[in-house]
């Protein structure tokens, strides 16, 4: 399965590029992570900065295979759950890639949403763009972890 992860925006806490450092390095054995930072127009409206990150993501995402949108209105999942739609979707992607988007603060544009074949939320809570990247990498480890049996989740 290969994984890319768009994020608008940049990582700008010490603490969060650590975490995902290390996730990463922990994910290496079973596969790389791309992860692409795209340029945030968060000092725009609302509907401009949207309207442009959009243009970028739409980019990126033309002709893939499956896209996983995450967003606060999107569908919750366990741990365990999440791992078993990484396995259904390493079976559906059959070797492409599987992109998740990671909004700024203004989210991702609707039509954007509205095309993903998935939209995954982490928590009804709102989190930076930094730290949704974080714990989306944590729980793609706890879902390998998960389905191979190996410990880590408890």
């Amino acid at each position: 399965m290969k994984i890319k992860i768009l994020l608008v925006g940049k990582i700008r806490n010490e603490f969060i590029r650590v975490g995902v450092q290390e996730y990463r390095k922990r994910l290496l054995p079973f596969f790389n992570i791309d992860i692409e930072y795209l340029q945030n127009f968060s000092d725009l409206p609302k509907e401009i900065a949207l309207s442009k990150e959009g243009e970028i993501i739409k980019k990126i995402i033309k002709d893939k295979k499956y896209i996983v949108s995450l967003d606060k209105e999107g569908k919750e999942l366990s741990s365990e759950e999440f791992a078993y739609k990484l396995l259904d979707l390493d079976k559906i992607s059959q070797n492409n890639e599987i992109i998740f988007i990671i909004g700024g603060i203004y989210g991702i544009q609707e039509d954007i949403k509205k095309s993903s074949n998935f939209i995954l939320s982490l928590s009804k809570m709102t989190f930076t763009h930094e730290f949704a990247l974080l714990i989306l990498l944590e729980q793609i480890y706890r879902g390998i972890k998960i389905l191979r049996n190996e410990p880590y989740h408890y």
